[in-house]
């Protein structure tokens, strides 16, 4: 079995319409369905955040408070990414929310503060990868693509296509994950540069790739230049390459 992400995370509020403003008004979920279960006398709000996952929220008559002091077994907290996590803490402050002081991860060297819901749920804000550390990644990714002990290894090239990759070939030719892998595998190889590369974060796990891709000549087939675009996914925490796409100049 492999799973795929966090479909959602589900929460037990005691005063619905209070938590309902918490999480739409003052969050900003985007409501994806509401619901009044009249048999139990219970309400389920579905929402959503920008990179599909969701929070249920839930309203139970005479559900027990949640344990929070000492930190008990069990979910500890929830985790929101953020890009910029003073700016975040600034707003939330201009609400009356109450924001612990801002600390430093340790480990990724990355912000992060923690704040409270209505039920005294310990919520986290953590800030997103900086810009800069993504473009040199995604550069290494895809100057990988290039490289002849990648293109010649399977192994090595599932490592970086998505499940669902496709292409769209400067020659017109559409090409799916198996077939661009049988095929660079047994290709004459050239050499290949990149410039003008740029990324666009389109979402906290989706990256947009254009750059300028020089081909060296080999005695099969000559020198050229081609635009490309590629879209990145991160999926477990690895970005792979979802969608290519070559353009002859």
């Amino acid at each position: 079995m492999q799973l795929d992400r966090i479909h959602h995370a589900a929460i037990i509020c005691a005063d619905y319409v209070v938590s309902k403003h918490f999480y739409t008004e003052v969050l900003g979920l985007r409501v994806v369905a509401e619901n009044h279960r009249a048999a139990r006398d219970s309400y389920k709000l579905d929402l959503a955040l920008p990179d599909g996952s969701q929070i249920e929220l839930f309203s139970f008559p005479g559900a027990p408070a949640r344990p929070t002091r000492p930190e008990a077994q069990g979910l500890r907290h929830l985790s929101f990414e953020v890009h910029d996590v003073q700016a975040a803490a600034d707003e939330l402050a201009s609400q009356g929310i109450a924001v612990e002081p801002l600390r430093i991860d340790e480990y990724t060297g990355r912000r992060f503060t923690f704040f409270a819901d209505p039920d005294g749920l310990p919520l986290e804000l953590y800030e997103a990868a900086p810009a800069g550390n993504l473009e040199a990644l995604l550069f290494e990714l895809e100057g990988a693509l290039h490289l002849r002990e990648v293109r010649a290894s399977a192994a090595k090239l599932e490592e970086l296509l998505d499940d669902d990759f496709h292409e769209l070939g400067v020659s017109g030719a559409v090409w799916t994950r198996d077939a661009i892998i049988d095929a660079l595998r047994g290709e004459a190889f050239s050499a290949r540069t990149m410039s003008d590369f740029r990324v666009l974060r389109v979402a906290p796990d989706v990256a947009l790739v254009t750059y300028r891709a020089h081909r060296q000549a080999i005695a099969q087939r000559p020198a050229a230049d081609s635009l490309r675009s590629s879209l990145w996914k991160r999926r477990h925490g690895r970005w792979r390459m979802a969608f290519h796409q070559g353009t002859p100049l």
